[in-house]
């Protein structure tokens, strides 16, 4: 299991930058506001990163309300034992 991760991510990586070679044409992006022009590996490669920054926002924000519901749950379960008359 140790070699497999790690193989994994090397072929990942190996077909990811086999992609960009192939796709270096420049391509417009508009904003509305402006366009730039630029690569299209790396136009693509951007948005794959402000893709997963987006995911680990989110992710982010539902753990913190998961551990806040935990702390919540946890009070009511200690204070429910103190009060118990055994």
């Amino acid at each position: 299991m140790r070699i497999i991760v790690p193989v994994f991510f090397s072929l990942i990586a190996l077909v990811a930058l086999v992609f960009s070679l192939r796709n270096f044409q420049n391509v417009d992006i508009d904003f509305y506001f402006m366009t730039i022009h630029m690569p299209l590996a790396l136009a693509l490669t951007l948005e794959l990163c402000v893709g997963i920054f987006i995911g680990f926002l989110g992710t982010f924000m539902h753990v913190i309300k998961l551990k806040s519901q935990y702390k919540l749950l946890d009070k009511k379960t200690r204070n429910t034992l103190r009060s118990d008359p055994e």
